[in-house]
């Protein structure tokens, strides 16, 4: 990818918008701790350098359209080399149908090359179904689907955490719940794994565990890994 480019690069600025809903944004819901964004720029500055920075741009409640009504304003003023779009699960709360949805998310990631960046797709991790509204597993299920099929027809990077996710969830709900803070949100469990996955995909090391973290976090990440056949 890209950034392995950006390493000998250091008389150059790259900058990063992490572009979502409320699974992107910076907020007090951790308890102190780091969400998924903090951990890849504290990975990526570490590996790549510190010439390497991202903004974090999530906003909770958004849906595509909410991301097309700012990308000029919060996007496109940054000059960014690359650009993260999360989004999908409020989508499919408002039940806005997948062809609409796709249609949106095509037009963002157009515009996102249109400001001359790159555009990268990430899916969310798994929501705890059972505890959510009927009928929102489809919903949810086709718009992650959509974010596949549609990093194929454009050609981009996908990181594709709901299949990391899924598998735990299916096999073993009650671990699962261990990493979120509620059916639709993760802990700071969930977002120390979407830090690794995302680091992973983009071919940096593994996220060294906080001490105060591995009790809780290592028996559940390597289960993850033995079940999604994560090599």
């Amino acid at each position: 990818m890209t950034i392995q480019q950006w390493v000998k690069q250091t008389d150059q600025a790259f900058r990063i918008c992490a572009f979502g809903s409320s699974n992107t944004e910076l907020s007090f819901v951790n308890n102190g701790r780091h969400n998924w964004v903090d951990w890849f720029h504290i990975n990526l500055r570490n590996e790549i350098g510190k010439h390497v920075t991202i903004t974090n741009l999530g906003i909770g409640g958004e849906t595509t359209i909410e991301l097309l009504d700012r990308i000029e304003r919060d996007v496109k003023p940054i000059q960014p080399s690359l650009v993260i779009v999360t989004i999908g699960g409020n989508d499919a709360v408002r039940e806005m149908p997948v062809e609409l949805y796709t249609e949106r998310l095509r037009t963002i990631c157009s515009l996102i090359r249109g400001y001359h960046a790159i555009p990268v797709l990430q899916t969310y991790y798994c929501p705890i179904y059972h505890q959510g509204p009927l009928h929102f597993e489809e919903r949810f299920q086709a718009n992650m689907q959509a974010n596949r099929d549609l990093s194929r027809e454009m050609g981009l990077q996908l990181v594709d955490q709901y299949t990391f996710f899924e598998p735990l969830y299916r096999r073993h709900p009650e671990d699962y719940e261990k990493l979120m803070r509620d059916w639709l949100h993760v802990n700071h469990l969930g977002n120390l794994t979407m830090g690794q996955v995302i680091s992973r995909s983009f071919g940096l090391p593994l996220i060294p565990v906080p001490e105060d973290m591995k009790e809780e976090f290592e028996p559940l990440f390597d289960k993850m890994t033995a079940l999604a056949e994560w090599r």
